[in-house]
């Protein structure tokens, strides 16, 4: 059986990373986490991953990535990657030669090298051409645009009567990529945002790495049949 190649970026603690690793090691998918990119050098993921290396005996590499890192010459924009930062995640990408990119967290739009290599395009037909997925913590396209406890704040106040969690492609824009799958979550009586949120990260980390699962090897299916 082949086994699937997966790079992870995430910007903050980890929780969702490490949720997905724990689950590869225990259910034993044949999913290699081959690398780590944070753009925020303190982020809990490296702390996280290097407890998960030796405790299973894993070698993911980490890495920080960002507009300081490698430096750029070009004018920084909050939120965006600049060129040579794409690049250097592009040349970690492709020396793990990376079936599939994973979005847990990150908290930068992706860029356009980035794009044309792992994401979705125009000309695509079919979800399975794209390499890049990323986990949202609200249902889309309601919610398109927000992060976090942010998104369980909006979802609250606009009086909606369920949330959940969406697997999508990435595209071009933030939350515009086509649905993967999505995981509706119902709003409690007395719910605050803090405990939907936490409601809402449960419900992703249990099915987080099934359905990265299930898309690689739909996506082997497509491949062969193409």
């Amino acid at each position: 059986m082949k086994r699937f190649r997966v790079a992870i970026l995430a910007s903050g603690s980890g929780t969702t990373a490490e949720a997905f690793i724990r689950t590869v090691q225990r259910e034993a998918y044949p999913i290699d986490v081959t690398c780590a990119v944070s753009n925020n050098k303190t982020a809990g993921i490296f702390d996280r991953v290097a407890q998960l290396n030796a405790e299973f005996g894993l070698h993911i590499e980490t890495a920080v990535i960002n507009s300081s890192q490698p430096a750029s010459k070009e004018p920084l924009v909050h939120g965006q990657q600049t060129e040579a930062e794409q690049s250097a995640i592009l040349t970690l990408l492709e020396e793990h030669s990376v079936d599939l990119v994973l979005l847990l967290g990150y908290m930068k739009r992706i860029g356009p090298l980035l794009l044309r290599a792992y994401g979705w395009q125009p000309s695509y037909t079919s979800i399975y051409q794209a390499r890049m997925l990323n986990t949202h913590p609200g249902l889309l396209p309601a919610t398109i645009g927000t992060h976090g406890l942010g998104t369980q704040e909006f979802t609250l106040a606009q009086g909606m009567t369920e949330g959940g969690q969406t697997l999508h492609v990435v595209s071009d824009t933030y939350d515009t990529g086509p649905t993967v799958v999505e995981h509706r979550v119902p709003v409690d009586p007395g719910e605050t945002a803090e405990s939907f949120f936490a409601r809402v990260q449960a419900v992703e980390k249990q099915h987080i790495t099934a359905d990265v699962m299930a898309f690689m090897q739909a996506q082997e299916n497509y491949q062969k049949e193409a």
